[in-house]
């Protein structure tokens, strides 16, 4: 879980580090799919940092996951799978 603009700095660092390019995404662990608005990680701790990109999130309950792309951070639809390259559950 992203705790700080620095946490969010380190990660992005990270996944550019294994080779990924700014088109490349990666899920990370967050979902408000059990309340909208409300995102938690998968052991349901609730997420109070997010570094969203401007207007994110903007998919309502159609898009509950979070996705970091580049260095954009991102809610998508949990399937849209053609636009990730691998997950990132903690770092």
């Amino acid at each position: 879980m992203m705790s700080s603009a620095e946490e969010l700095t380190a990660v992005q660092n990270f996944i550019q580090s294994q080779g990924l390019g700014p088109m490349d995404g990666v899920w990370v662990d967050g979902s408000d799919a059990a309340m909208e608005g409300v995102w938690l990680t998968s052991a349901g701790e609730v997420m109070t940092y997010f570094g969203w990109t401007t207007s994110e999130p903007d998919g309502d309950t159609r898009e509950n996951c979070m996705l970091i792309r580049g260095q954009q951070v991102l809610d998508l639809r949990c399937n849209k799978v053609e636009s990730v390259h691998s997950t990132l559950c903690e770092l």
